[in-house]
């Protein structure tokens, strides 16, 4: 016999024993307890008690929870009043319009999900942001996103900008 057999049968005899022991032991009602700090454990087996099964249904009738029931939540007459909240209307700032080269925008990068929606990362200075097909940047409207780069415009002028830092 070569050696795993050896500690094959070795392990299904252990494992037979045990279903032996536990299966012909004794009843199945009683569980051993073992006293905990080393005081003395009870002498025989302990009962568990069985457990209590209830009949009927799990809540009591709606009848028994009237004050719940007369004031529902969702009435009307228990919302606040609305309140009118006026803010001032903020004008937006006009940039002033320069046609002596590109804005200075910088595309960081471009992503085309699932749905043929596209997004770019632009920075401007500082401040970097998500940007949409429509969406305005420092009065430069973005018209098209594509893989490759954006196409800016403002007024009459056209500008595409590539992915990347510019070249000097």
């Amino acid at each position: 016999m070569n050696r795993r057999l050896v500690i094959l049968l070795g392990v299904a005899v252990v494992l037979g024993g045990i279903y032996a022991a536990t299966q012909l032991g004794g009843s199945g009602d009683t569980v051993r307890a073992i006293a905990p700090g080393g005081a003395a454990a009870p002498s025989g087996p302990v009962r568990t008690p069985a457990i209590a099964q209830e009949e009927g249904p799990f809540l009591p009738p709606m009848s028994s929870f009237q004050a719940i029931e007369s004031r529902p939540l969702f009435r009307a007459d228990r919302r606040r009043p609305a309140v009118v909240v006026e803010q001032p209307v903020q004008t937006p700032v006009q940039t002033p319009v320069t046609n002596d080269g590109p804005p200075d925008l910088i595309v960081v990068s471009v992503v085309t999900g699932p749905n043929g929606r596209s997004a770019a990362t632009i920075r401007q200075g500082d401040e970097t942001r998500r940007v949409y097909a429509g969406d305005t940047v420092d009065g430069w409207r973005i018209d098209a996103i594509h893989p490759d780069g954006v196409e800016i415009s403002r007024n009459r002028e056209r500008w595409a900008l590539p992915v990347g830092e510019p070249e000097e």
